[in-house]
This record gives structure tokens, C-alpha cells and sequence, in this order.
């Protein structure tokens, strides 16, 4: 219904959609269900193996070494707490499961075989999460050649509990909110610039017990820190002064302040950085960008063909593309690791498919289920989050996902669909399982 005008949504017998007032109704027509496309993007591993799942332009399975794309994968809320499990980037392909144990992919989003529970391992076991057909009720696991679920757990716990990482791998680009200049590092001191490349790649780590972070260059191994001068500075630990707190800032991104000196991080029109006492404005807000792997979808591999083809360049083309069949060539061709994703990412928001939902940034008590960023609309306000507390129900796609998920007439009572949202709630995000931990 839209709030401004109180007129319902409909849609005809002849598929013709219109808004009616609501006495038109006719308890059919308005009646719509409401289906996520989007979902936190994570790597699923076998920590027993240190290898991922990884699904190819053909959909097929295997295992793979590789932090890439095509390792990458979206859980997407289809209600109760079950998920479906799609391909980053071969979009179209569902992890799937039959009745007799068979793991494949299908193009097939909306049936019964395509739902999966992630619950916490087992107590007493190997720490991670199981995860588990919702219809057949069989766990997922590597039997040494290929896929599939089993019965039981104990006996193959080894090769039945997965660790879940988010996609981006809690790095990012800091990039100034008012002005087009992103923090790089050197061995010796910090500059600005409209890069995007390895310099300016920052790996966030959060302190799950009092939301604190530390913010390392991963090219040069040092940590920002800052001194009471406000100036900033590199070290090889991240000791007091390399101690920051994020937290909302009003002008759509976020404040990155010293915990020791109480100073905000700040970059002026020349693209100078310093930190500053007592300012809160848009020189003090950043947008932390998240890093994602390269990929290459089905459709690039194709137009690569066809251009190597048509330009006759067969030898080149035998070079180039069995690479890029295992996602190892990317940086042959001058994109840079990371470069891709973030590239196109506009000052003030961020892309719905560069959240990857896993980058929630630590500071208070609140959490934005970081999966239904994309879908729900949220901005960097939502991401005022400890990393691996418990999630907020109000906005998250959970809490729409169940609400939305009972089935026509229900008489399930507001308290009792709380409390199930609650229990669903408790274990998002995905990447932060760990915390769940800490819940039991």
C-alpha cells in the first residue's frame, strides 16, 4: 500500500498492474509475495582441505585453492530461516541436492531442493558451521572427489563443517566522502590519491570484545595510527595510537576517530590527511569500500572469444582464456586484484553488489543484517555494527524473509513470529559464525 495515497497494489487477470483503492480489493489480486535477489556474498571452505567451493561457467562443483570469484557465493533469505545458494558470479546456478545424496547446480531457484539450513557445527566437534538440506535433512560435505550430503555428521565431521568468510575479506578502500582521494600507504607515511589499486587496500580488524578496530596496509604490512598532534603515521604494530572507533556519521558515510586522542580522521580540498578535535562534517566522513575478488562471468568470457576470434589472434586467444578458466589470468590483462568491483563505486553509497554484506564495520550495539544491504536499500548507516554481535530484526532481510514467509491465513501471533526471527536472527550474518559461538 502506498503510504502517501493509500491505494493498494493490484495486478489483473491479464497481468496489467495498477493501484486501486481499497474497496476495490478482492483478496486476491492484491496479494503479492516478496522475493530477495540479493544476499551476503561469502567464501564457503573446507578447512580440513584450505580449499573453497568453486563453481564453473558449466555450473559445475569442485574444489579450489583460490580466494576468486568464482569461489564466491550469495546466500539469499527465502524465509524461515532457510537460504538459497547462488554463484556470485555465474549468477543463474543453485546449489542444489537431491534425495539420494547428489550435489549439482540448477538453474532452478524456487524449489524445495534448493533450500539449505546453516546451523554451528555440533558442540564438542571441529568449531564452523553445517550446513544442511532443508528437505531432505542431510549434511553438505567433500567426500574426497565430489559433493554431496550424508545423513549423519559424526562420522565425516572433518569433511562436513565449512568455514564461511565474507568475500571481500574485511578490506577495503577508505575513500574521503566529500573529495575524490582514497588513504594509500607507503613503508614510511600515508597520501591521498584517485587510485584504486594495491596501495590504497586496507584491511580492517575488528576486536570482537569492545568494537575497536585497527586499520593495516596488507601491501606494506604496517598500521595507520595517528599522535596527539593530529598527525598520521605507519607503524609495524598497531599499539594505542593505531586504535580507532567507527561510528554513523550523518552525512552518508561513516567517522573514523582515534580511541586514544579522541581526534576524527579528516582530508581537506589539497587531499591532505590529518586528524582533528571537535569537527564532525563532511571532511571527517569516509566510505569504506569493500575490495571483492576478480571474476569473470560467462558473458566477458564470451566476448573475449568472439574479439580474439574476430581479430584472428588464435595463439592469443589459446594463451588468455584457459586462464581465465580458472580465474588465474586477471592480473595478466592489467586489472587490478580488487580494481574491478570497486571501481565504479560513486562517493557517499555503496554498490549493493560490492557490500558483499560480510562488511559491517564494528561501533555500538546495533546490526544491520548486512546481507539485505542491497535489496532493503540500506546505506552506510546501516553499517554502525559490531562485527559479530547479534543482528537487529527491524530492517534485515531475516526479519522480512519471515515475515513474509507464512503461508495464506495464518494466525501465527506477532510474539511467536518475533521470537522465530529472533532464533533465525541470532545466526546472521553468516561470516561472523564465530560469534555465534559465544551465543550457545
Amino acid at each position: 500500500m502506498s503510504v502517501e495515497y493509500s491505494k493498494y497494489l493490484i495486478m489483473d487477470n491479464k497481468g496489467d498492474v495498477s493501484c486501486v483503492d481499497k474497496k476495490y480489493l478482492d483478496g486476491r489480486s492484491e496479494n503479492w509475495s516478496i522475493e530477495f535477489q540479493d544476499g551476503e556474498l561469502c567464501f564457503l571452505s573446507l578447512p580440513e582441505r584450505d580449499e573453497r567451493i568453486s563453481c564453473d561457467v558449466a555450473g559445475k562443483l569442485s574444489m579450489s585453492k583460490n580466494w576468486k570469484g568464482w569461489e564466491v557465493w550469495r546466500f539469499i533469505e527465502c524465509g524461515d530461516g532457510h537460504v538459497y545458494i547462488s554463484s556470485w558470479t555465474h549468477h543463474k546456478k543453485f546449489l542444489c541436492s537431491n534425495e539420494s545424496g547428489d550435489v549439482m547446480t540448477t538453474e532452478n531457484r524456487r524449489g524445495p531442493w534448493e533450500k539449505w539450513n546453516v546451523e554451528l557445527a555440533p558442540q564438542g566437534g571441529i568449531d564452523g558451521v553445517v550446513i544442511k538440506s532443508t528437505v531432505h535433512d542431510r549434511y553438505l560435505r567433500w567426500n574426497g572427489n565430489a559433493l554431496i550430503t550424508s545423513k549423519t555428521y559424526e562420522d565425516n565431521a572433518h569433511w562436513t563443517t565449512w568455514h564461511i568468510e565474507s568475500a571481500h575479506k574485511q578490506t577495503y578502500f577508505i575513500s574521503s566522502s566529500s573529495h575524490d582521494k582514497r588513504i594509500g600507504a607507503k613503508k614510511n607515511g600515508v597520501f591521498t590519491t584517485s587510485n584504486r589499486k594495491g596501495w590504497e587496500q586496507w584491511e580492517l580488524k575488528f576486536n570482537r570484545n569492545n568494537g575497536l578496530v585497527t586499520i593495516f596496509s596488507k601491501a606494506h604490512g604496517v598500521y595507520l595510527g595517528s599522535n596527539p598532534e593530529g598527525q598520521l603515521s605507519v607503524g609495524a604494530n598497531d599499539g594505542n595510537w593505531g586504535m580507532w572507533k567507527i561510528e554513523t556519521s550523518p552525512h552518508g558515510g561513516m567517522f573514523i576517530v582515534s580511541v586514544v586522542h579522541g581526534k576524527a580522521l579528516a582530508c581537506n580540498t589539497d587531499g591532505s590527511l590529518y586528524t582533528i578535535d571537535g569537527q564532525r562534517g563532511s571532511w571527517e566522513t569516509w566510505i569504506l569500500e569493500p575490495v571483492m575478488p576478480p571474476t569473470m562471468t560467462e558473458e566477458q568470457i564470451k566476448a573475449q572469444r568472439k574479439s580474439l576470434i574476430i581479430g584472428g589472434s588464435i595463439a592469443v586467444a589459446s594463451i588468455v582464456l584457459a586462464p581465465f578458466a580458472v580465474m588465474g589470468a586477471v592480473s595478466a590483462l592489467g586489472f587490478e586484484a580488487g580494481g574491478i568491483a570497486s571501481g565504479s563505486i560513486a562517493a557517499g553509497m555503496m554498490s549493493a553488489e560490492a557490500i558483499a554484506s560480510g562488511g559491517g564495520i564494528a561501533a555500538g550495539g546495533t546490526v544491520a543484517v548486512l546481507q539485505s544491504v542491497g535489496a532493503a536499500g540500506l546505506g552506510v548507516a546501516g553499517t554502525a555494527a559490531s562485527m559479530g554481535a547479534g543482528a537487529a530484526v527491524g530492517g534485515s532481510a531475516v526479519g522480512i524473509a519471515l515475515a513474509c514467509s507464512g503461508s495464506k491465513g495464518s494466525t501465527e501471533s506477532l510474539s511467536s513470529s518475533k521470537k522465530r526471527m529472533n532464533a533465525v536472527d541470532m545466526n546472521r550474518p553468516f561470516y561472523a559464525w564465530r560469534s555465534w559461538l559465544q551465543q550457545r
